[in-house]
């Protein structure tokens, strides 16, 4: 089995590096105290006032333009810098969060060759119970991690035991670009288990001797939950399932086929077959992808052609799943970023639907994943293939 390291990855993938958020809490994220047993949870953090001068003009691109400093100009508003070719600044709201996270990343310990900020999207940040933790991978890189509660701690741990959702984040991001993703499950009664790889987001960069190979960095992230993280009595170990987007997505697959404690696996966006590093699948494998798909800037209508030779690969229960008009920016809460405003909905009805099958038994979920969503891709198939039979599904089409 051939196994990913960082470096590799990034040639491989061309991940678009999409940003996200500090878990760990600022002085407006607060905390809530949830049912009996588990352990304090927060939402997530808002970035701060942006300075005066500039909070004065912020809802004047010109004007607001002209004062930023220039790398905060760019990374606001070059598409060709950021990796995007389309902006949607029309949501004053947003505009301005994305202000004062750019401000905050230039001066609070972001890693700054990473692009996007730390600091999610505000219609997410307040929608998670999550509880930030710090552990070490096999060769002692400090990584940081991020424990989503199920229904946002309402239900007790006796309660459980609850599945678990295991989740890879993509190249050059951390664990608060997915923070939409993580809460679906959440909100479903998984408790969900987000992490940074070395390197990225608030986790360290490798120590000597560590070659950053991802998929040890998601066995040990694995390890630590089932033993030593402040939840381990109120987790199902034997209903585990692992989602991952972009390298997450590559490592997913590379992870499901040597990692006996999962029963089923979603990669959203693994790029190509040639970068699919996996010589079986032993559990259930969903692929899903969109038809603007780059990796980098939307491309229309290539990428599905693209992707179909993973899906080729895998055996049954599997499933290959289009967004009509998505690009690899689909899986993220990162503000601003161009893709389809369905795409969150379809990424959740369908991984969900496979998790609650095949995690859960619920095969109920087998005909919400025989369903064609309409804004599933109307010139690609895509395709169910679970207990013995084969469903081809596609959307209804411009318009609808």
């Amino acid at each position: 089995m051939r196994y990913i390291t960082r470096a590799t990855a990034a040639l491989l993938t061309l991940a678009v590096s999409l940003g996200a958020l500090s878990a760990c809490g600022g002085s407006d994220a607060g905390t809530s105290s949830h049912a009996k047993g588990w352990p304090v949870s927060q939402p997530g953090e808002s970035p701060p006032p942006a300075p005066a001068e500039v909070e004065a003009v912020i809802g004047n691109l010109d004007a607001l333009a002209a004062m930023l400093p220039a790398d905060a100009v760019s990374r606001l508003f070059d598409p060709l810098a950021l990796g995007v070719t389309v902006r949607d600044l029309s949501d004053p709201e947003l505009v301005a969060f994305q202000v004062r996270a750019t401000l905050a990343q230039l001066q609070d310990g972001s890693r700054l060759e990473q692009v996007y900020h730390r600091y999610g999207h505000p219609d997410f940040n307040d929608q998670v119970a999550l509880v930030p933790v710090h552990f070490s991978n096999r060769y002692g890189t400090p990584l940081y991690g991020e424990i989503v509660l199920p229904y946002r701690g309402s239900r007790p741990p006796s309660d459980g035991p609850y599945p678990v959702i295991l989740a890879l984040e993509g190249l050059n991001t951390n664990v608060g670009m997915y923070r939409w993703w993580h809460q679906v499950f959440a909100d479903a009664g998984y408790l969900v288990f987000a992490f940074d790889f070395s390197g990225q987001g608030q986790s360290d960069d490798e120590v000597s001797g560590d070659p950053g190979n991802n998929v040890e960095d998601a066995i040990d992230a694995l390890d630590w939950l089932l033993t030593s993280s402040p939840v381990v009595d109120a987790l199902d170990a034997d209903h585990i399932g692992v989602i991952g987007h972009s390298m997450g997505a590559i490592t997913t697959l590379a992870l499901q086929a040597v990692e006996p404690r999962l029963k089923a696996a979603v990669a959203a966006a693994p790029i190509s077959e040639a970068q699919a590093p996996f010589d079986a699948n032993p559990i259930p494998v969903m692929i899903q992808t969109g038809d603007h798909d780059g990796p980098i800037a939307p491309i229309p209508f290539v990428n599905p052609a693209v992707v179909r030779p993973i899906y080729e690969k895998l055996n049954p229960d599997r499933a290959f799943i289009v967004a009509e008009a998505s690009s690899h920016a689909q899986h993220t809460n990162y503000p601003l970023l161009p893709t389809s405003t369905w795409g969150h909905e379809i990424a959740a009805q369908y991984s969900l639907a496979w998790m609650d099958l095949h995690l859960r038994g619920d095969t109920a979920a087998i005909q919400t994943l025989r369903t064609a969503h309409p804004h599933l891709s109307y010139l690609w198939d895509s395709e169910v293939d679970v207990a013995g039979e084969i469903t081809v599904l596609r959307g209804a089409g411009p318009g609808q």
